[in-house]
């Protein structure tokens, strides 16, 4: 979308935005990964401020432990408000560094979990963006989508087996991901990808820790750009 249109489409009432494939306009996601507690008592609710649904990716075997989501939480945020729930393994191992039939059964208990609490897992993140090829076929028949751990263009037709994301660092400012936004839109990208894992924590465990004015900031950026934001799933099959 050029810059002239972009700026009718949010001045002129009633104008409405092309899909994203016809206007090149960039859908943005946000992920949250690990189900850290933060992310429901402080991002869910500035999401719910914006009428935003984000993508959660939890790893099976820890819910419910001490500064986690449970699963109450996790099938509330899916069932009650629209978010995305996918994998992530059972305890966030690096596929590339387990025995390979652990890892094959790690990769499928999760999804069953995820399942047998009635949740719709389609789409899936690498721990720490690592994974043998040998286990590409098992994900991709399990899974819609699978996001990596790397920041890249993506543009129409999307490769939706690899996607790419921005993960937010502590530290950082609002510009930064402004930036990426502005970036996008210039290049006319299909999709960005920003992902977060802890809000308003501090310590050496969390490096990547967002503070929920910052997040705010960020949220309200796109708003006033006007972007579509979807959970991941919804937001590829545009």
């Amino acid at each position: 979308m050029s810059l002239i249109l972009l700026w009718i489409t949010l001045l002129l009432p009633g104008c409405k935005f092309f899909s994203a494939a016809e206007s090149k306009t960039p859908i943005i996601v946000f992920t949250f990964d690990d189900q850290h507690l933060s992310i429901y008592e402080s991002a869910f609710l500035i999401m719910r401020e914006f009428g935003y649904r984000g993508t959660n990716f939890v790893n099976t075997n820890a819910m419910g432990l001490p500064g986690l989501m449970n699963w109450a939480q996790i099938t509330e945020l899916e069932l009650d408000y629209g978010w995305e729930t996918g994998g992530h393994t059972l305890n966030h191992e690096a596929l590339n560094q387990l025995d390979y039939d652990v890892a094959i059964a790690n990769i499928i208990q999760d999804r069953q979990n995820l399942s047998d609490h009635g949740l719709n897992p389609r789409s899936f993140a690498l721990p720490r963006g690592q994974c043998p090829s040998q286990l590409y076929p098992l994900l991709t028949g399990l899974y819609q989508n699978i996001r990596g751990s790397s920041d890249f263009a993506m543009h129409h037709p999307l490769n939706r087996k690899a996607l790419g994301y921005l993960a937010y660092q502590s530290g950082w400012p609002s510009d930064i991901v402004k930036r990426r936004i502005q970036r996008g839109i210039a290049n006319q990208e299909a999709l960005i990808i920003i992902g977060f894992h802890h809000f308003d924590t501090a310590g050496d465990d969390y490096a990547d820790s967002c503070p929920s004015p910052t997040f705010r900031e960020i949220l309200q950026y796109t708003q006033d750009l006007g972007l579509t934001v979807l959970p991941l799933a919804e937001a590829v099959s545009q």
